[in-house]
């Protein structure tokens, strides 16, 4: 069964009538188009697209945004029993996606669906072309560079409109956050959390009149891509910070109360830490990396993992002790590296993203 092809449009240029032909003409599968509050102007080419055989146009009266055109789109989908199990290839308006390269797409996504497994494909340009504007070839390098930092997954191209997605995965996106571009982004990191296989082909890099007929708003929509991009990371350290400051907390309490005696500092020391590391692995789990699953398997791996940070810092802090640094300047970065290495572990090892 052949992909459904959606489209998102707002003031789409007049060649879109022709684009959706041509996909049609090379025997492309049904195409729902969602006209997002396009102007009055723009309503004779929608018009002539829903009168298209195996095209079908949906309608909001006012702009809602690109993400929220998609999500309104797979839910339709799913609503549409003929379309039942059909994987879903989605393109931008502006004929940048040529043909050819759905169809390639198209043609991946079949071989891919007989594993009945999810997964997303990725039609990724080519930035190093001499036709890429400098502001797009900059923004996606820093993006990619981040994104793979961050979610240990190499990406050459975050912000591409061309997109297979199977069945399986629509119900989940339609649940995400964001209603502009950085719906897209929020795709790519619920799918490198849920360990969602994502596969890339590269596609030819075309650029209409220096890429004008975007709707990006380069300051509002990239605030809104790196708030998705660095969230859990956020989110993680938000949590690293609550839980020292419920460590020291619960350390100057507990040294109050306790008897005097020798091992006071040392009861309090580890009464705090039990306490705050109980709250900074529900923390991680619940709210960073949204793990529903058993506690009886994350759990003892969380804490085999706080052992191993703790020795690994001891060790390293000793074996570069010869440095003339002072022992507290280098503790700083072996702990900061630890850190992100944690982060890692927990990401892909320790949790299991819903």
């Amino acid at each position: 069964m052949k992909s459904i092809i959606v489209i998102p449009a707002l003031n789409p240029p007049d060649t879109l009538l022709s684009y959706v032909q041509e996909l049609k003409s090379a025997g492309a599968g049904p195409i729902l188009i969602v006209n997002d509050g396009s102007s009055p102007d723009k309503a004779d080419i929608f018009d002539r697209l829903s009168a298209l055989p195996s095209c079908t146009v949906l309608t909001h009266s006012v702009n809602l945004g690109k993400g929220r055109a998609l999500k309104d789109a797979f839910s339709y989908i799913l609503n549409q029993e003929t379309w039942k199990g059909c994987c879903v290839i989605t393109a931008d308006s502006d004929g940048q996606h040529l043909p050819c390269d759905i169809l390639r797409l198209e043609a991946r996504m079949q071989e891919l669906s007989a594993s009945r497994q999810d997964f997303l494909v990725l039609g990724c340009r080519n930035f190093h072309q001499e036709q890429v504007p400098f502001r797009s070839r900059f923004g996606n390098l820093l993006t990619c560079t981040l994104f793979r930092l961050l979610y240990g997954i190499r990406v050459s191209d975050t912000q591409t409109g061309l997109r297979g997605i199977s069945y399986g995965l629509l119900s989940r996106f339609c649940g995400l956050s964001g209603e502009r571009f950085e719906y897209e982004m929020n795709m790519l990191a619920y799918s490198a959390l849920a360990k969602i296989p994502v596969e890339s082909i590269e596609i030819t890099t075309v650029y209409l009149d220096n890429n004008s007929e975007s709707h990006f708003n380069p300051i509002v929509d990239s605030f809104k891509i790196y708030r998705i991009l660095f969230g859990t990371f956020l989110k993680y350290g938000l949590s690293s910070l609550l839980s020292a400051l419920i460590d020291l907390s619960v350390f100057a309490f507990a040294e109050r109360l306790l008897p005097l005696a020798g091992s006071r500092i040392l009861a309090a020391t580890v009464i705090a830490r039990v306490i705050s590391s109980l709250f900074n692995y529900w923390f991680n789990r619940r709210l960073v990396f949204g793990d529903r699953g058993s506690a009886r398997s994350s759990l003892p791996k969380y804490y085999a993992l706080c052992a191993a940070v703790m020795l690994c810092s001891a060790g390293l802090v000793t074996l570069f002790s010869f440095l003339p640094v002072p022992p507290a300047l280098i503790k700083i970065v072996v702990d900061s590296v630890l850190y992100l290495l944690n982060y890692q572990v927990q990401r892909r090892y320790i949790f299991k993203y819903a």
